[in-house]
């Protein structure tokens, strides 16, 4: 059986008319799996109403929990409405139960935020999941209104993780053991429709993958399946030299290897999350970003081995960004000081995009949170810490120094006199990462842009 794992993402699942290609998208594989994300904007209004119930004011999060009790609902009416068919009553009267039960659920997470004042991380969880709950349920709804056997599958039964909340790390173990589950659905004739993002830890709360984590739950059922490919269906037509919203004339790639796609990912790149690719690589199972609104465009493929002559392959970068310098206090022995720095890091679970040492001191950059403050305080104890706020990261993928003596001058010549704060690079790994003042990471990216690219 070859089959083919589809992930649709919150701008796929906009509305009723995105919901019809969705459909259209699907009925044309035989054998699917499909993975669909919360609708567009859901996930950060149930935040939104999380922490408003936190704070005490359970109202306003009411009225946000309504307000997408109406939406779906509306959504659902207006494709059944498009879609005229025999089964739409009871079609209606299930999607109406179901938006019904889980705001219902929704609603009494919200006050047991209220009562205890504070949104903890496993309420927060449990909160995040609803929307795609709601959306694979009403899809696969819908899908009957159009003559597809599409069958709900809650995520739970399947992902399964450990109690990291709010970025879980998958129980590889027990999702293969769970995913005949799938299969049996699927040589029933029926297509498994199911949420990405969350999954299940072994005491039974909710828990979720992290940001965009649907992109990862896809693949963790592709690996598990034996899937023929991993497609990610999104707005664009592959992954791009460079984010398309912010850089003109940034062209789809063709082709990717894993590694240089999940770099690309890491560095600031929107299109897939950066845990995505392992587990297709481990089975190696390629990968297609595809355009749902143009089916027909070739889009990306990600796979093991990808040769490319170009001197860069691509351009990402990230906002809002805190570059931290810890110098010693003294003259020390540079392994003791470093040993100590990294301490910091891996007590404080401190994620780092970029890194430059010398004996005596360290300069990090890293994504500023409202942690900084805290763990800043932790390096006091190691050095004397000095911090830039409001910093942007660009980085420059898959260079091939090594084959091109002009790359750096079509990197650094567009900068002119522009200052840097910090330059790092990796043959290993063929990036160069720099990090800019917030305001002009745009026009920098978009000059070494145009130098590398045309």
């Amino acid at each position: 059986m070859d089959i083919h794992v589809l992930k649709f993402g919150g701008t796929s699942m906009n509305d009723h008319q995105t919901w019809k290609k969705v459909l259209e998208i699907i009925k044309s594989y035989e054998h699917p799996i499909v993975v669909v994300s919360a609708t567009a904007k859901t996930t950060r209004q149930l935040i939104e109403a999380g922490e408003l119930a936190g704070s005490g004011n359970l109202d306003a999060a009411r009225e946000i929990s309504a307000s997408i009790h109406q939406r779906h609902l509306d959504l659902v009416k207006n494709f059944l409405d498009e879609n005229p068919h025999a089964k739409n009553a009871l079609i209606l009267e299930s999607c109406t139960l179901k938006l019904e039960q889980k705001i219902g659920f929704l609603n009494k997470l919200l006050s047991y935020c209220h009562k205890l004042n504070d949104l903890t991380p496993s309420l927060k969880d449990a909160i995040a999941a609803v929307g795609e709950q709601i959306s694979s349920y009403l899809l696969a709804q819908c899908g009957l209104a159009t003559d597809q056997l599409t069958q709900f599958v809650d995520a739970k039964k399947v992902i399964k993780t450990d109690l990291t909340y709010g970025n879980a790390k998958p129980n590889l173990g027990l999702i293969n053991q769970k995913i005949e589950s799938l299969i049996t659905i699927m040589e029933g004739g029926f297509t498994p429709i199911i949420g990405g993002f969350y999954g299940e830890a072994q005491d039974g709360t909710t828990t979720t993958l992290g940001f965009e984590g649907s992109d990862y739950s896809a693949s963790l059922i592709g690996g598990a399946v034996h899937a023929t490919t991993i497609e990610i269906w999104t707005d664009v037509s592959g992954v791009f030299t460079s984010d398309p919203r912010y850089i003109k004339n940034a062209t789809p790639l063709a082709e990717l290897s894993y590694f240089d796609a999940t770099e690309m990912a890491y560095f600031g790149s929107k299109v897939l999350h950066p845990s995505t690719l392992k587990p297709a690589q481990e089975r190696n199972i390629p990968v297609l970003v595809k355009n749902m609104f143009k089916p027909e465009d070739t889009g990306t493929k990600i796979i093991r081995d990808s040769i490319s002559d170009r001197d860069a392959l691509a351009i990402s970068f990230k906002d809002n960004m805190a570059l931290l310098t810890i110098s010693a206090y003294e003259t020390v022995m540079g392994y003791n000081f470093l040993r100590k720095v990294f301490k910091v890091l891996e007590d404080h679970k401190i994620t780092v995009d970029a890194v430059n040492t010398t004996e005596a001191s360290v300069t990090i950059a890293l994504t500023n949170s409202l942690d900084l403050d805290e763990f800043t305080k932790a390096f006091i104890e190691v050095g004397q810490v000095s911090v830039q706020n409001s910093k942007g990261l660009i980085s420059i993928i898959g260079c091939n120094l090594s084959q091109s003596t002009d790359l750096t001058n079509s990197i650094f010549k567009p900068l002119k006199a522009l200052p840097l704060d910090m330059i790092s690079f990796s043959k290993e790994k063929r990036i160069i990462n720099m990090v800019v003042n917030e305001d002009e990471m745009i026009t920098s990216a978009q000059a070494i842009h145009d130098t590398l690219f045309g």
